[in-house]
């Protein structure tokens, strides 16, 4: 019996044993299996960015980080000091390239490398390297859930970071090799330093008297926690120097805890240590990183130990000052009073005596936390303000938010709220009772009624939106001085406040938002546990009733179900989400999973532009080699230059001319020099130049960029920047040329209305996909001539585009309202029958559609495509001197001339696609006439990129055919006028300054009346459209009025809208 006994007891400890050890150890096998399942997720389409054994990335400063990186391998640890190969004609200092982030995937490539890593292997590094960063968030997210709610807690974050497919989740998937995906990583090891050394303070309340004595034994856990605190967040701001606003919040957070502190009895010099310690170390690791004067924020800068010395003097400062207030026996209100008081002081100080960086001060504030966004900053798709995303799907700011966090973005605002309010809700003093609930009602009413900021904003003499933020700031200040808080969870609620009012403002910080959203979750799960008695360990619990265990599991399902049912969903293969939600259109917009958004993750446009770049490295001259100048040797792509203001670039460098976002692509892809990059540096003279509505003012544009000896030679225009549903509407919020140019200038939103029989609107419709009206501003704008008609004249057809009504948005723009029941396109038989109908119709239009204009557009003299992307979703252009022609003709009449020219790189068989270049000239009384020609029809051979010349693939068929419209004489003969010219490449380069001369020779055809030559009695102009549309339906001029399309629905009317634009895209691209 007693054996017996003995193994029984021995089982039972066995099992004890097991519990014991399932209970101290189950996190780590759940904590690597959320680590195993994030990385699978972020990764498994990594096979989609390696094509033709070239590695891609996707966006575009990606692209700069590879050279970066490419350049630290080369020379390491260094990274660039200044880089050349962008910004066109001065050259840039990277600024939030080139750092920490760099220096660890080049480390990691080394070794990967053994030593001397191949370009592939550095390639596959950086396109991995988000994956792990983004993966390893896990593990300082379970630590700061840890501290918050427990291991349970811990382990609960981590599970919820795992599932969540936002904004976090695309940051950090395999091919995003950007800064964005380590940033929370040491964001958060900063934070998590900081709660340690807060905690460490609290326990071991260190006071000024030990650091008189050198009490080393007494202050080193404080002070090397407090150290490891400001390492940390130096390291944060080496990987992103915008990042000093979390010194900002850290001074934030201190103002907030030495006050309350204060105010609740406690000392406030045991934090103020840490703070002071933490801070100082930040600074001066810094000074050793700053590459340009100034207080920028962008680079590396006085701003960063600036700020962290202020923060540690301010920390000093506030400790020193309740001493003094402790000798002289003052009140704990006076403190607090004291201490905004001279706050307010010195800003006030500030704004006097700096008002320049006041004014910056205050500019930079709106841009990371003011909830809006200028309309330079919202045409950058990751800088728009979070819930400007309510347009797009259609929802509400619930709506949107539920999209990127399920339900757990709001359980953390009750977490977050319990936090602040529970001192005062347990303090049972009325008065403090009534001020928490006044402040909530406060934070309501700003939201509700967001006059009352606008109001706030115009008195203080600020913008209106940091007005609303103002008093949303001084509420829960006035909440929180007043409480008694744990310095670990109120950080954290500092911290997830300003990151809330960062991610609101530019939509990408919610890849920072995502850390304090799920570890505030793991204390609303431990506040749940600790409610239902369960927050105690497992062997200590007893008589678990079903209510305890059903709160717990109802809590742990509204935060899972949301993030949790779209994954389960798409691993049984249906792939359907579960949840969706219905916009204000009725359309439903499901909830993404993770496992999805990773699946469906690719590199994007740049393998089109890589296709154009490619054409581009080969055919066109080397940098410096321009022209035969033979200075290539004097811009090593990957050489060390020293810093400079202006870099003095070498005869035969040349710049390249596109929109902002395609820089890196550029300089990366194509080896070339972009004049505007994704940094915006140059992005208003792009603006200016694409947006030019004739060649004087894009070569004025040019001007400002251009140098003696190394100009802008070269255009890239893609399909996206002449869509209006696409980019073509960035450029006109950073133009600042001769003209005053809005989105009106150029296109008109439309919406699908449904009319009732008293003509009023009963229901509409606003598509994204529905097309813009365009104006003529946008057919005549630089980049929209050389796109669509390769720098062509064009002419208008007999197309009108008709409407209801005309309507106003919230922003005064006109909305053009059509009649879904009607056809809103309507043709005719000859341009006066559309010019009168128009003219009688003040809403109606001539064209606006596709590539019909309303008036004549009049051809490029200076510009030629000479290569393309192979689906022509990218030209290049090259800007030439043109070829001069003089010729006489005909008296007082108007000249054309015109030129077939086949893209060679495009053939395909027999098949080669083309198009017509033609160009008008009026002749004068004595039948003179001059032209200025921009494409060669002859000697392409003897000039190409070895000798410094561009080789191009766009060649003539023949020569240009230089016509005059026929004419009828007294004696009612039919007479034509034409010749042709050959154009050599050396006249249109400039090389050959000889100047083609022609005469057009006079032929007779008939006579009028001749029934041999009936049909020549017309005295029409030829068409001189490049591309014409090949829609029956809409181009033919034999076609009626009643053939019409039928748009009897939303849909139909949509199409008559789109297949103008679709026909003529097919009908150009096979042309």
């Amino acid at each position: 019996m007693s054996e017996k006994n003995e193994e029984s007891r021995a089982s039972s400890i066995s099992a004890d044993s097991a519990l014991d050890a399932l209970e101290n150890w189950y996190h780590v096998p759940v904590l690597g299996a959320v680590l195993a399942f994030m990385f699978w997720v972020r990764v498994q389409a990594w096979e989609n960015f390696t094509q033709n054994g070239q590695v891609y990335f996707s966006g575009n400063d990606a692209y700069y980080h590879y050279r970066q990186v490419m350049y630290t391998v080369q020379n390491w640890p260094e990274t660039m000091p200044f880089d050349i190969w962008t910004n066109f004609p001065a050259g840039t200092l990277a600024g939030q390239f080139g750092t920490l982030f760099d220096q660890i995937v080049a480390t990691a490539a080394v070794v990967i490398g053994l030593g001397s890593p191949s370009q592939q292997t550095i390639s596959m590094t950086l396109l991995f390297a988000p994956a792990v960063f983004g993966t390893l968030l896990a593990i300082p997210t379970y630590f700061i859930g840890k501290r918050l709610g427990g291991r349970l807690g811990g382990v609960f974050a981590a599970v919820v970071l795992g599932l969540l497919p936002g904004y976090f989740l695309s940051r950090s998937l395999v091919g995003a090799a950007d800064h964005n995906g380590a940033e929370p990583l040491f964001m958060s090891l900063a934070v998590l330093a900081t709660m340690i050394a807060l905690t460490v303070a609290q326990r071991e309340n260190p006071v000024y008297e030990q650091f008189l004595d050198r009490d080393v034994a007494g202050l080193r856990r404080v002070v090397g926690w407090s150290v490891l605190a400001g390492i940390t967040t130096a390291a944060y701001m080496w990987v992103w120097p915008p990042g000093v606003l979390l010194v900002g919040i850290f001074g934030a957070y201190y103002l907030v805890k030495l006050v309350s502190d204060y105010y609740s009895g406690t000392s406030p010099e045991h934090a103020a240590i840490v703070g002071a310690i933490s801070m100082a170390t930040t600074g001066i690791l810094l000074l050793s990183s700053i590459e340009e004067a100034g207080m920028g924020v962008s680079g590396f800068t006085y701003l960063q130990p600036a700020f962290s010395f202020a923060v540690a003097f301010g920390c000093v400062f506030l400790a020193a000052l309740a001493r003094v207030w402790d000798d002289r026996e003052r009140s704990e209100a006076g403190y607090v009073a004291a201490t905004f008081g001279i706050l307010v002081v010195g800003i006030g100080v500030l704004a006097l005596v700096l008002p320049s960086f006041w004014s910056s001060l205050q500019s930079n504030l709106l841009t990371y936390l003011g909830f809006s966004a200028g309309a330079a900053t919202r045409t950058i798709g990751e800088a728009q303000p979070f819930l400007s995303q309510t347009s797009r799907y259609g929802l509400g700011m619930v709506g949107v938010i539920f999209l990127e966090y399920g339900l757990a973005f709001f359980t953390a605002l009750l977490g977050a709220g319990w936090i602040l309010l529970r001192p005062h809700f347990r303090s049972g003093n009325p008065r403090r009772l009534g001020g928490a609930a006044a402040a909530v009602l406060v934070v309501g009413l700003v939201f509700v009624a967001p006059g009352i900021g606008d109001a706030v904003g115009t008195l203080l003499g600020v913008d209106r939106q940091l007005g609303s933020l103002a008093i949303v700031a001084i509420t829960l200040l006035a909440v929180t001085v007043t409480g008694d808080y744990d310095p670990e969870q109120l950080l954290v609620v500092v911290w997830g406040a300003f990151i809330t009012s960062a991610a609101f403002t530019q939509v990408r910080f919610n890849y920072y938002l995502v850390v304090p959203v799920v570890v505030l979750n793991a204390y609303v799960l431990k506040v749940v546990l600790g409610s239902v008695s369960l927050d105690k360990p497992a062997s200590q619990v007893e008589d678990v009733d079903w209510y305890q265990v059903g709160t717990v599991v109802a809590v742990v399902l509204v935060v899972l179900v949301p993030i949790a049912a779209p994954v389960a969903a798409s691993a049984t293969g249906d792939g359907a989400s579960p949840i969706r939600l219905t916009n204000n259109q009725g359309q439903q917009v499901p909830l993404q999973s993770a496992t999805t958004v990773g699946a469906s993750n690719g590199p994007g446009a740049v393998t089109v532009w890589d296709d154009a770049m490619e054409w581009m490295q080969n055919n066109t001259p080397e940098q410096g080699n321009f022209g035969d100048a033979n200075n290539a040797d004097q811009l090593d792509y990957y050489g060390t230059y020293s810093q400079t203001d202006d870099y003095d670039y070498p005869a035969g460098a040349y710049g390249v001319m596109s929109w902002w976002d395609y820089g890196h692509w550029m300089t990366v892809e194509g080896e070339t020099i972009p004049v505007a990059n994704p940094f915006q540096q140059n992005a208003d003279n792009a603006a200016n130049f694409l947006l030019s509505q004739n060649e004087t003012e894009a070569a004025n544009a040019l001007d400002v960029v251009n140098e003696d000896d190394a100009k802008t030679r070269y255009v890239a225009v893609d399909s996206q920047m002449v869509s209006t549903q696409q980019k073509f509407g960035a450029p006109i919020q950073f133009y600042d040329g001769p003209r005053n140019l809005s989105t009106g200038t150029f296109y008109t939103q439309n919406i699908l209305s449904q009319y009732g029989e008293d003509g009023q609107v009963t229901n509409y419709r606003s598509f994204r996909q529905l097309p813009t009206l365009h104006h003529q501003a946008y057919y005549e704008s630089l980049m929209v001539r050389l796109y669509q008609n390769h720098g062509s004249a064009q002419q208008p057809q007999p197309i009108v585009v008709d409407w209801q009504d005309t309507f106003q948005t919230a922003t005064g723009a006109d909305l053009y309202s059509f009649d879904q029941s009607a056809s809103p396109i309507q043709q005719f038989n000859s341009m006066t029958a559309a010019e009168q109908y128009v003219a009688n119709d003040t809403t109606a239009q001539i064209g606006g559609i596709g590539s019909n204009p309303p008036e004549y557009v009049e051809a490029l003299q200076h510009y030629r495509l000479v290569g393309s992307s192979d689906d022509q979703g990218v030209k290049l252009f090259e800007r030439v001197e043109g070829a001069t022609v003089e010729g006489t003709g005909p008296a007082n009449a108007t000249v054309t001339a015109s030129v077939t020219l086949n893209m060679t790189h495009l053939a395909q068989g027999n098949q080669t696609p083309q198009f017509t270049y033609t160009q008008r000239a009026d002749t004068g009384p004595d039948g003179e006439f001059t032209m200025t020609l921009p494409y060669a029809t002859t000697d392409y051979e003897a000039y190409g990129p070895a000798n410094g010349y561009t080789n191009t693939s766009v060649r003539a068929t023949g020569p240009y055919e230089i016509t005059s419209p026929s004419t009828i004489t007294e004696d009612r003969e039919i007479v034509t006028w034409n010749t042709t010219a050959q154009i050599t490449e050396g006249q249109v380069i400039g090389e050959n300054e000889t100047v083609s001369t022609v005469e057009l020779d006079r032929h007779v055809s008939g006579t009028l009346g001749d029934t041999n030559n009936t049909t020549q009695n017309n005295t029409t102009q030829p068409n001189v459209a490049s591309s014409e549309i090949t829609a029956d339906s809409v181009n033919s001029t034999e076609t009626t009025q009643a053939d019409r399309l039928d748009t009897q629905s939303p849909f139909g009317a949509a199409a008559a809208f789109v297949a103008p634009a679709v026909v003529g895209a097919l009908g150009r691209r096979y042309a």
